[in-house]
């Protein structure tokens, strides 16, 4: 019998999650917040009162435990403002699923906050920009936890930077029960930083990884 699966796409706002990590390219049950949140609002995006978004979230939790308790297979989209999602991870863990992270960024919160603001104007979903600093900030915080698979409940994670908006976002770094397996040559700086690591503590790691990945072959 196949080992279910729960895949969590995350990130912060603008950095690409939807477009480049389509739920439903990955399970068959998906919960996205924003979607279900515009559709309680009449298919809009903007001014979601917060009712709508505690609904959402009460539906969110649900989802998660359904496909928990039934043994099936989702996915979910989630900016990791809060660990909650860490705390879903070792539910499902806990009862026999294999946990994997997709997370993606960009460079600065500034390009964050420029491609909400450009998709806003398409009609898409919006916060202030205080709202999109607070979000981004605890996002980036509780990225290192999720590295730790007794803290995240997490076992494969893959951090993609998305700064070029004309390319595909690009892996920099993937970590399998809490080992760093590879890291790219050119690792983007507001990663380092998010992880506490020096210039020394990154070249560690690279050379762990590789003798890692040699020992393999």
């Amino acid at each position: 019998m196949a080992v279910p699966r729960m895949f969590i796409v995350a990130g912060p706002p603008g950095a690409g999650k939807s477009s480049f990590f389509e739920l439903s390219g990955v399970a068959d049950h998906v919960f996205n917040a924003d979607d279900r949140a515009a559709e309680l609002n009449a298919g809009s995006y903007e001014n979601i009162p917060t009712a709508v978004r505690a609904t959402v979230n009460r539906e969110f939790e649900e989802f998660v435990h359904v496909n928990i308790r039934a043994g099936t297979s989702f996915a979910l989209e989630t900016t990791l403002r809060s660990t909650i999602t860490f705390e879903q991870a070792k539910l499902a863990k806990k009862n026999g699923f294999h946990v994997f992270m997709f997370y993606v960024a960009l460079d600065t919160v500034e390009h964050h906050i420029e491609r909400v603001m450009r998709r806003a104007a398409r009609g898409g979903h919006s916060a202030s920009e205080s709202t999109l600093r607070r979000i981004h900030a605890s996002s980036l915080g509780n990225l290192p936890a999720a590295l730790n698979p007794d803290r995240s409940g997490i076992d494969i994670v893959q951090i993609y930077d998305n700064s070029q908006a004309e390319n595909r976002p690009r892996l920099v770094l993937e970590a399998r029960r809490g080992r760093i397996v590879g890291l790219a040559d050119s690792f983007p700086e507001w990663l380092q930083h998010a992880l506490g690591w020096t210039r020394g503590d990154l070249d560690l790691r690279r050379q762990e990884a590789m003798r890692r990945f040699g020992a393999k072959e």
